[in-house]
């Protein structure tokens, strides 16, 4: 009876060390699991973040920065053209190209604008897709109409009336500069998590 005593205490140890082998393997792969998870998480999110940041960067590189640096030179431009006229502030080079042509100061500056508006064309038809938005803003679209129609103007095509919707936008430089604030404003706050995510990782 001895011999049997024994040998069931020693077969019931050997379940509980089983036992509590097999819950401690269990927990191991509880947290592991759990550990996995978190990391894949916050991978993800630091993946997501850094597309993100990419994709806003491009934005402002490729452009609303070009944008609104040609913008401006076009407004400086624009206020040099306007100096001297009859109520500058109502003043439209569309209404007034054939002076402009007899005036070599006056020529220059708008063969600059020209120059300057063929490039806002040329980033506002390739870029569009990095507008900030579903869509991009009116704006866009109205500056296409009026470089066209400058252009024909400015190459001698007459008789082409002028809508008040063909005039230069003005608030494509407002569109625009809102834009680039906001832009660099969220590229700011998308750094701020982004490093808030590395910082957890290495915890």
């Amino acid at each position: 009876m001895g011999a049997i005593a024994r040998m069931i205490d020693s077969a019931s140890v050997t379940l509980v060390g089983l036992a509590l082998t097999a819950v401690v393997s269990i927990l191991a792969i509880i947290a592991t699991s759990r550990q996995t998870a978190r990391t894949l998480r916050q991978a993800a999110a630091r993946d997501i973040l850094r597309v993100s940041l990419e994709v806003k960067q491009r934005q402002l590189n490729e452009l609303y920065g070009p944008l609104r640096s040609l913008l401006d030179q076009n407004r400086r431009l624009a206020s040099m053209l306007r100096e001297g006229k009859a109520d500058p502030d109502k003043w439209r080079l569309l209404d007034h190209i054939t002076e402009v042509v007899g005036n070599p100061q006056d020529k220059a500056i708008v063969d600059e604008i020209m120059n300057i508006d063929r490039k806002v064309e040329d980033l506002i038809l390739n870029k569009a897709g990095l507008v900030r938005g579903p869509r991009p803003p009116e704006s866009f679209g109205l500056f296409l109409g009026h470089y066209k129609l400058l252009k024909l103007k400015w190459e001698g095509k007459e008789n082409l009336g002028v809508k008040e919707y063909q005039y230069y936008p003005r608030s494509l430089n407002e569109d625009v500069d809102k834009d680039y604030e906001a832009i660099k404003s969220e590229i700011d706050k998308t750094i701020l998590k982004y490093e808030s995510v590395l910082a957890e990782e290495l915890k």
